[in-house]
Protein backbone atom coordinates (compact mmCIF):
# COMPACT_ATOMS: atom_id res chain seq x y z
CA UNK A 1 0.00 0.00 0.00
CA UNK A 2 1.00 3.48 -0.97
CA UNK A 3 1.43 6.51 1.53
CA UNK A 4 -1.06 8.24 -0.26
CA UNK A 5 -3.13 5.26 0.20
CA UNK A 6 -2.22 4.35 4.33
CA UNK A 7 -3.27 7.64 4.81
CA UNK A 8 -6.69 8.02 3.00
CA UNK A 9 -7.45 4.47 4.53
CA UNK A 10 -6.51 6.06 8.28
CA UNK A 11 -8.81 8.97 7.55
CA UNK A 12 -11.85 7.19 6.88
CA UNK A 13 -14.20 6.88 9.42
CA UNK A 14 -14.14 3.76 11.94
CA UNK A 15 -10.23 3.35 11.15
CA UNK A 16 -8.27 2.79 14.04
CA UNK A 17 -6.95 5.65 15.83
CA UNK A 18 -3.64 4.34 16.51
CA UNK A 19 -1.31 2.31 14.57
CA UNK A 20 1.66 0.70 15.31
CA UNK A 21 4.04 -0.45 13.07
CA UNK A 22 7.00 -3.54 13.26
CA UNK A 23 9.54 -4.50 11.37
CA UNK A 24 12.22 -7.18 13.30
CA UNK A 25 14.09 -4.95 14.62
CA UNK A 26 12.19 -2.01 14.71
CA UNK A 27 14.52 -0.25 12.48
CA UNK A 28 12.50 0.47 9.53
CA UNK A 29 9.17 0.57 11.27
CA UNK A 30 10.53 3.63 13.23
CA UNK A 31 12.09 5.03 9.72
CA UNK A 32 8.35 4.65 8.21
CA UNK A 33 6.20 6.08 11.70
CA UNK A 34 8.87 9.47 10.80
CA UNK A 35 7.70 9.35 7.32
CA UNK A 36 3.79 9.25 8.22
CA UNK A 37 4.59 12.07 11.36
CA UNK A 38 2.88 15.52 8.69
CA UNK A 39 -0.06 12.96 8.02
CA UNK A 40 -0.82 11.79 10.99
CA UNK A 41 -0.82 15.17 13.16
CA UNK A 42 -3.58 16.97 11.06
CA UNK A 43 -5.89 13.16 10.61
CA UNK A 44 -5.68 12.64 14.92
CA UNK A 45 -3.58 9.68 13.47
CA UNK A 46 -1.22 7.86 15.93
CA UNK A 47 1.47 5.93 15.00
CA UNK A 48 4.07 4.58 16.34
CA UNK A 49 6.66 1.88 16.28
CA UNK A 50 7.30 -1.02 17.79
CA UNK A 51 10.47 -0.42 20.15
CA UNK A 52 13.03 -3.13 19.52
CA UNK A 53 10.60 -4.61 16.77
CA UNK A 54 9.21 -8.06 16.97
CA UNK A 55 12.39 -9.74 18.17
CA UNK A 56 12.38 -7.02 21.34
CA UNK A 57 9.01 -8.28 21.42
CA UNK A 58 9.47 -12.02 21.75
CA UNK A 59 12.45 -11.41 23.80
CA UNK A 60 10.71 -9.75 26.39
CA UNK A 61 7.72 -12.98 26.65
CA UNK A 62 5.03 -11.47 24.95
CA UNK A 63 3.15 -13.84 22.43
CA UNK A 64 3.25 -13.29 18.95
CA UNK A 65 0.74 -13.91 16.50
CA UNK A 66 0.94 -14.43 12.35
CA UNK A 67 -1.14 -14.71 9.33
CA UNK A 68 -3.37 -10.97 8.20
CA UNK A 69 -6.01 -11.17 10.51
CA UNK A 70 -5.11 -7.38 11.78
CA UNK A 71 -3.53 -6.03 8.62
CA UNK A 72 -4.57 -2.66 7.43
CA UNK A 73 -4.81 -3.92 3.30
CA UNK A 74 -4.88 -7.61 1.51
CA UNK A 75 -1.83 -8.35 0.90
CA UNK A 76 -0.65 -7.67 -2.29
CA UNK A 77 2.58 -8.08 -3.20
CA UNK A 78 2.92 -12.08 -2.65
CA UNK A 79 4.77 -13.77 -5.67
CA UNK A 80 3.97 -17.78 -6.37
CA UNK A 81 6.36 -19.48 -8.10
CA UNK A 82 4.16 -22.00 -11.02
CA UNK A 83 5.44 -25.02 -9.35
CA UNK A 84 4.37 -23.98 -5.77
CA UNK A 85 0.69 -24.95 -3.80
CA UNK A 86 -1.01 -28.33 -4.03
CA UNK A 87 -3.29 -27.27 -7.16
CA UNK A 88 -0.27 -26.72 -9.93
CA UNK A 89 -0.90 -29.55 -12.64
CA UNK A 90 2.64 -31.27 -12.98
CA UNK A 91 2.94 -30.04 -16.48
CA UNK A 92 3.26 -26.03 -15.24
CA UNK A 93 6.04 -27.31 -12.86
CA UNK A 94 7.95 -29.03 -15.53
CA UNK A 95 7.83 -26.58 -18.00
CA UNK A 96 9.09 -23.87 -16.01
CA UNK A 97 11.99 -26.13 -14.41
CA UNK A 98 12.97 -26.46 -18.30
CA UNK A 99 12.50 -22.81 -19.46
CA UNK A 100 15.10 -22.45 -15.73
CA UNK A 101 17.59 -25.40 -16.59
CA UNK A 102 17.89 -24.02 -20.36
CA UNK A 103 18.63 -20.23 -19.28
CA UNK A 104 22.30 -20.45 -18.91
CA UNK A 105 22.35 -21.78 -22.97
CA UNK A 106 19.93 -18.62 -24.01
CA UNK A 107 21.54 -16.70 -22.99
CA UNK A 108 24.88 -18.17 -24.47
CA UNK A 109 22.82 -17.88 -27.97
CA UNK A 110 21.29 -14.21 -27.18
CA UNK A 111 24.27 -11.74 -27.84
CA UNK A 112 22.07 -8.58 -26.62
CA UNK A 113 21.66 -8.79 -23.14
CA UNK A 114 24.75 -7.58 -21.94
CA UNK A 115 25.56 -10.18 -19.49
CA UNK A 116 28.54 -12.72 -19.31
CA UNK A 117 27.51 -16.11 -18.55
CA UNK A 118 29.79 -17.57 -15.74
CA UNK A 119 29.02 -21.12 -15.77
CA UNK A 120 30.61 -23.65 -16.97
Amino acid sequence: MSRPELIDRLGRPGSPRRVVLASSDGYLACWAAADLQPAQTGAGIDVVALAAGTEGWARSGRPLASGPAEMLSPVADVYRRPYEGTGVDPAVMQAYLDWEYGLVDQLRRDGTHGFAVLAP
